[in-house]
């Protein structure tokens, strides 16, 4: 079960996977001896029924709602709030803003390491996270 979840809040999940990981949650409940057996895959199977569209979200769409997983964020300057203060670019730890003084900056996705510290730097709420 830890795999089939790692690969949903990862992004690399299929459909399959979850059908998969409802079969094995229902087998445990069923075929274990012990009582921690079978009460095991209760979080799973009530995080399924009460926010299935967001482990939906997390297969289909690769995004994560509740903008938790780490593999699924994306952050992103909005050019016409950025004032250019580079306050984002000194508190990146990946060097993955670059820009000048007064103009927008930019963030390279394939250096982010989407710890945050630019998102919470930002005084001019210009840096989004989806």
């Amino acid at each position: 079960m830890l795999e089939l979840l790692t690969k949903i809040s990862e992004g690399t999940a299929l459909y399959n996977d979850l059908a998969i990981l409802e079969r094995l949650s229902g087998l445990m409940k069923t075929s274990s001896l012990c009582g921690l057996g079978r009460s095991a895959s209760n979080p799973f199977i009530t995080g399924l029924n009460h926010f299935r569209d967001e482990y939906l979200a997390h297969i289909k769409d690769h995004r994560c709602p509740a903008g938790v997983c780490t593999a699924l964020i994306t952050f992103s300057i909005v050019e016409d709030a950025c004032k250019g203060c580079t306050l984002c670019r000194k508190v990146c730890p990946a060097g993955a803003i670059s820009g000048e003084v007064k103009k927008p900056h930019r963030i390279d996705h394939n250096l982010c390491i989407k710890c945050g510290a630019c998102y919470k730097a930002c005084k001019f709420r210009a840096i989004t996270r989806r």
